[in-house]
């Protein structure tokens, strides 16, 4: 388990209690590496899906292996990737320790 700071369904920072709130972070942690883009973060350049490029795509194929690719790069476990009927994500990954 990974413990963060809690943020918003809008991606701030949750200040709801009046304070900062801390959480278990790993579903923040893949939103974040779903929504970037390489290049996004300076650190770890090469972080990122960028699922808004596969939009468009044919072949669903290409942006799983992606997602598969970079969970796996930020130390997740991956057991499943793969699209429902309605062509939702279900991403089924966890951090294999617990730093």
């Amino acid at each position: 388990m990974r413990t963060d700071i809690a943020y918003s369904e809008n991606g701030d920072i949750d200040l709801s209690e009046r304070d900062i709130l801390y959480t278990e972070s790993t579903g923040q942690h893949q939103r974040d590496i779903l929504l970037a883009a390489p290049g996004d973060y300076k650190e770890n350049p090469e972080t990122g899906v960028d699922s808004a490029l596969y939009l468009g795509d044919s072949d669903p194929a290409d942006y799983l292996r992606a997602v598969r690719r970079q969970m796996e790069r930020d130390g997740m476990k991956v057991r499943d990737v793969s699209l429902d009927r309605t062509g939702e994500l279900i991403l089924d990954a966890d951090y294999e320790n617990n730093g």
